[in-house]
């Protein structure tokens, strides 16, 4: 999995993968933000694949539901910068047992995103220049 990430202007940039494009930033610090901080991306990341764990189950298993909704929290710190902790709140407008509650939850577990915030994968930085 690759994604490119190049300077637009200033503060603002471009992600590009599988043909899809993001925008984040701003030309300077006086303009308003095009898109999503990439904090904020992260948090929709982790929603909306939550959100694809919890359809899949739900087609998988025929659970009549009108929709549902997810919000992800997060909290910051400092020194360094960074998320410390994430809350994700599901409401599904649905009428759901307990059995169904906790296949939801697990499966909501099973998220792809989350498994890889959980467990803290490598982060390695390699600069090239010209």
């Amino acid at each position: 999995m690759s994604v490119k990430i190049t300077q637009i202007e200033g503060w603002k940039l471009k992600a590009e993968a599988d043909g899809f494009t993001v925008i984040s930033g701003r030309s300077d610090l006086e303009s308003p933000s095009e898109g999503m901080s990439p904090g904020k991306l992260m948090s929709a990341s982790l929603g909306l694949c939550t959100g694809m764990h919890l359809v899949s189950y739900m087609q998988k298993n025929n659970i009549e539901h009108d929709g549902f909704e997810i919000t992800v929290n997060n909290k910051s710190a400092r020194n360094p910068s960074r998320c410390v902790e994430y809350n994700t709140s599901i409401k599904i407008n649905a009428k759901l047992s307990p059995e169904t509650i906790e296949g939801l939850l697990e499966e909501a577990g099973k998220c792809y995103v989350g498994n890889t915030i959980k467990c803290a994968p490598s982060v390695n930085i390699e600069l090239q220049s010209d």
